[in-house]
């Protein structure tokens, strides 16, 4: 039986790491630093002028327990904002961290605990508990204004200041109402703490007439 011999010899043996070499002079090469750089300038671009990113720490327990104090989070700007989307925006020297809850044509009430978006109940699982006060009168969002309420409902300076903290028989709505075109951005990640790093999703917001 013949046994097939193989020539061992140093003239039939590729050069040693030659596809590394190839490839740190590719990747070494002006050209393609260059095109990294612009990559680079291009989505900076994109995000910081663009889509206006920016960056935030969570002031006060008001939205536990989405966000709880200290997070830092990332906003982007939208086009158009969302019954359910947590928004940032300024007031009175400060930063706002809320979650829309009506927008302008929307009535809001609340009874019971519970959130109505006009005059149909709204499910909010997100919420620490539900509210101990009372909306009776539902409140019309005019137009270019929203209505806002942080999810630990019961320990949140919110839109519901409007109603609550009123005299009786008054309301100073207008007072804590949002303006739309005050929004800096949508809360769209938590980059810290490490242990709930990851995306804030917001909740489509809705009453179970599907309105």
């Amino acid at each position: 039986m013949e046994i097939a011999q193989y020539d061992m010899g140093v003239d039939n043996v590729s050069p040693p790491n030659g596809w590394k070499q190839r490839l740190r002079v590719f990747t070494h090469s002006q050209e393609v630093g260059l095109v990294v750089l612009l990559a680079l300038l291009l989505v900076g671009l994109y995000f910081f002028a663009w889509r206006e990113m920016r960056f935030y720490l969570v002031p006060s327990r008001s939205m536990e327990p989405t966000l709880y104090p200290e997070d830092m989070i990332i906003t982007l700007n939208q086009q158009d904002y969302h019954r359910g989307d947590i928004v940032v925006w300024p007031e009175n020297g400060e930063y706002i961290v809320k979650r829309i809850i009506g927008l302008p044509g929307d009535t809001v009430s609340v009874a019971d605990g519970a959130l109505f978006l006009n005059g149909k109940y709204a499910s909010e699982p997100y919420i620490l508990e539900g509210m101990n006060y009372f909306i009776e009168t539902p409140v019309a969002i005019p137009e270019g204004r929203f209505f806002y309420l942080g999810d630990n409902r019961n320990a949140s300076d919110d839109s519901s200041l409007g109603i609550t903290a009123a005299p009786s028989g008054q309301n100073n709505n207008d007072l804590y109402l949002g303006h739309l075109d005050d929004i800096i951005g949508k809360v769209v990640f938590r980059y810290y703490p490490y242990n709930r790093f990851g995306k804030v999703a917001s909740y489509p917001l809705i009453n179970v007439a599907g309105q």
